[in-house]
């Protein structure tokens, strides 16, 4: 049986993966401190932007969170500049940085129901 894939669904997890090894090797920007997880890519249907996920490790503190994110911002021109050597696509997408707090979320959530089977 043949399977079905997405060309945006694999060049989005193309990007995850290449996105989050640039970060790790390549950005060495000091006010970045932490480990940045890349968690998810949406890439638009024409190819043209895409929207990258990332999530901090220890960073609790909302303005802390949000520096970051204007860092990663302020470099995805840099970024996109190592994608270009790094991958073979006629048009390498614009990059805009997101903090995906799903993780947060379902911490909270989790602690939530410990509480409520503790009571029971």
């Amino acid at each position: 049986m043949e399977k079905f894939f997405n060309r945006s669904l694999r060049i989005a997890q193309e990007l995850q993966k290449k996105i989050a090894l640039i970060i790790q090797y390549s950005l060495k920007d000091p006010r970045i401190q932490t480990i940045i997880t890349v968690s998810n890519v949406q890439v638009s249907q024409d190819l043209s932007h895409a929207q990258i996920f990332v999530s901090f490790l220890k960073s609790y503190n909302k303005l802390n969170i949000k520096k970051k994110i204007m860092i990663l911002n302020k470099s995805s021109g840099y970024i996109r500049r190592l994608l270009c050597k790094k991958m073979r696509l006629r048009i390498i997408p614009n990059i805009i940085f997101y903090h995906d707090d799903s993780c947060l979320k379902g911490n909270k959530i989790s602690f939530i129901l410990e509480n409520l089977a503790k009571k029971e």
